[in-house]
């Protein structure tokens, strides 16, 4: 079977002027993370004095969800060990990697595009891709992505959620 099509959605970009949340309460939400991903978070959060406009926590309590954390140039800066299971990366083989690692020949150049428009103008958003495995077989990827915001209001890193997606 032959992966197609990928999807582009623009979550809940209205909310752009709700109030925003610290870390120190966000990380509360977060309860049922990887003690060593909260920790890889704690560290980043409170370096970068993080807030958030949006409620993340429903993806968090997903056991089948990978996390993964990265900075507006789409570096790696942590992720879950469970995304071993998805790309066949263990986690810390991933860390100051770019997420272009793992795109490959099928890989939709438009979503791409749509993707650096998001970063660039601090919208969530959820994709549907064909990202490769380390071993360069191909899966469909299904991705929540948030902008996290610095002490100046400015994006910093983006948080994704993303399982595999059975065609």
């Amino acid at each position: 079977m032959k992966l197609q099509s990928s999807q582009f959605t623009v979550l809940h970009n209205e909310l752009k002027s709700t109030p925003l949340l610290s870390w120190s309460i966000i990380k509360r939400l977060l309860w049922d993370l990887d003690i060593d991903v909260l920790e890889a978070l704690d560290k980043i959060g409170v370096e970068h004095n993080w807030h958030f406009k949006y409620f993340i926590d429903r993806f968090s309590h997903f056991k089948d969800y990978t996390i993964v954390l990265v900075d507006t140039q789409s570096i790696i800066k942590v992720a879950s060990k469970n995304i071993f299971e998805l790309t066949g990366y263990q986690s810390k083989e991933l860390i100051n990697i770019s997420c272009r690692s793992l795109y490959g020949k099928d890989t939709s150049e438009d979503v791409i595009f749509l993707m650096g428009v998001a970063v660039a103008e601090g919208i969530p958003y959820q994709i549907r891709m064909i990202n490769y495995r380390k071993d360069n077989t191909p899966y469909m990827s299904d991705k929540y992505a948030f902008p996290i915001y610095n002490g100046e209001d400015e994006v910093s890193h983006y948080i994704v959620f993303q399982q595999e997606y059975d065609v």
